[in-house]
């Protein structure tokens, strides 16, 4: 009768054994130095009249989608009393003497707030549009 108890007991601390080595895995493969833990992949298009449409895929850990265009290289501008203004996307610049300016959309839908509070997620598309006339 104690042999069974002991056997039971053996395979009980082996089943146990074997949680526990799997759960030491899995945390180390998530966090293990070179993974991409934490970064978003999102897509920005370039889009200005007459010309090829631009397609971007940014792979980035931050917040906001200026930091990400940022990192892209993506985005020139200058930092005013409203916000961060883009002058250029891409190396082209907008022509103000032509009324032409930058416009930003998500997914085709109009943004009302400038580049440095757009909170960005994985899987979020973005249109960097050069829109002519104020």
């Amino acid at each position: 009768m104690q042999r069974k108890g002991n056997k039971t007991g053996l395979i009980l601390a082996g089943i146990l054994l074997i949680i526990v080595i799997a759960a030491m895995l899995l945390v180390y493969f998530r966090t293990k130095p070179g993974t991409d833990h934490g970064k978003k992949l999102i897509t920005v298009q370039v889009i200005i009249p007459d010309e090829e449409v631009k397609k971007y895929e940014i792979k980035t850990s931050a917040a906001y989608l200026k930091q990400a265009l940022d990192e892209k290289g993506l985005i020139e501008g200058s930092d005013s009393d409203l916000g961060f203004f883009i002058t250029g996307v891409d190396g082209r610049s907008a022509d103000t003497s032509k009324e032409e300016w930058w416009c930003i959309t998500k997914e085709g839908e109009d943004i009302f707030y400038g580049v440095t509070d757009i909170a960005i997620e994985d899987g979020n598309q973005y249109e960097l549009t050069l829109k002519t006339g104020y």
